[in-house]
């Protein structure tokens, strides 16, 4: 549920970054002038808000451009943590194809990520990039009915409960 929950709220960022012109705020990728913050890159903003003052690098774009990058990030992390752990798990109540589909959309949704800023926001990239994120949420929200519905009439031991509070909180 948790990475549900965050993938809901990155889709709601990425159109937040979108509605406010933020997704050249850091014209490169994956950092930001080369360097992992808009910390390390004021000079480079700083120089390319001076040339254009209306342009679409300011300090407060490059700060809402990165962390859409980090929550994505944060998202992909989680979502391989659930694929690698629906695998390990001693007992699979779903099919652990769902989460490693999942782990591959997610790495293609990032590379759609990538050539949203690397194409100066194409809009055919753009709104891939959006349905990308929307059958991504999809993804998790079927392993997540479907995590409810098997365990929600078999989770009778303790361990039982245990294994399945773990992947609900990954899921």
């Amino acid at each position: 549920l948790i990475t549900l929950f965050l993938t809901f709220d990155l889709v709601l960022f990425g159109a937040f970054t979108r509605l406010t012109d933020s997704g050249l705020g850091c014209p490169d990728w994956p950092g930001c002038y080369g360097n992992a913050s808009p910390i390390g890159a004021t000079h480079d903003i700083a120089a390319a808000q001076s040339a254009m003052p209306t342009g679409p690098v300011t300090r407060g774009k490059a700060w809402i451009e990165m962390i859409h990058r980090y929550l994505a990030t944060g998202v992909g992390v989680l979502i391989l943590v659930t694929a690698v752990a629906s695998w390990l798990a001693p007992r699979r109540l779903i099919s652990p194809w769902w989460a490693t589909a999942t782990l591959v959309w997610v790495c293609i949704q990032g590379a759609f990520g990538a050539l949203t800023v690397t194409m100066k926001l194409f809009p055919a990239i753009v709104t891939l990039h959006l349905m990308g994120g929307l059958v991504l949420l999809a993804l998790l929200c079927v392993q997540v009915v479907r995590f409810q519905q098997v365990s929600g009439g078999t989770a009778g031991s303790a361990a039982q409960v245990s294994v399945s509070g773990a992947m609900r909180g990954l899921l």
